[in-house]
């Protein structure tokens, strides 16, 4: 099971959570681990499969299908990803404060928390939570 807990704090403070629940598959390739799971109506993604790779320092996020994007979190590091929806593209912008991995053979969690830019229209920070486990 896989569940991904996002929190966005726009300028003001305000704040907006949302949580999806779901299947996934979850595997280790050499010293990386790997979530893959199906997004759904409730992350407005539906019809677009999300692959995570984990490493010590690093993920890295990978969408393909109704949506697509590739977007690399590494503490300090910005990065550009060309965000593509059905409705356009757009540049996505992350300046990432925190990025903690701490995976088993068995499960356990990604902590993600960045400063969000699209099409360079600062959004807020968004926190990511993601936690993987057996069924």
């Amino acid at each position: 099971m896989v569940t991904v807990k996002g929190t966005l704090t726009d300028e003001l403070g305000k704040q907006e959570t949302i949580e999806l629940v779901t299947r996934g598959s979850y595997f280790r390739r050499s010293d990386d681990f790997y979530i893959v799971y199906s997004e759904s109506e409730v992350s407005g993604m539906a019809g677009t499969t999300t692959t995570l790779k984990a490493e010590p320092c690093r993920v890295t996020l990978n969408r393909m299908g109704a949506q697509e994007l590739k977007q690399v979190f590494e503490v300090g590091v910005p990065n550009r990803g060309n965000y593509v929806t059905p409705f356009g593209s757009m540049f996505c912008d992350v300046l990432p404060r925190k990025v903690e991995v701490d995976l088993t053979e068995v499960g356990g969690s990604i902590s993600l928390e960045y400063d969000l830019t699209l099409d360079r229209q600062h959004i807020g920070c968004q926190a990511l939570e993601i936690t993987v486990r057996e069924v």
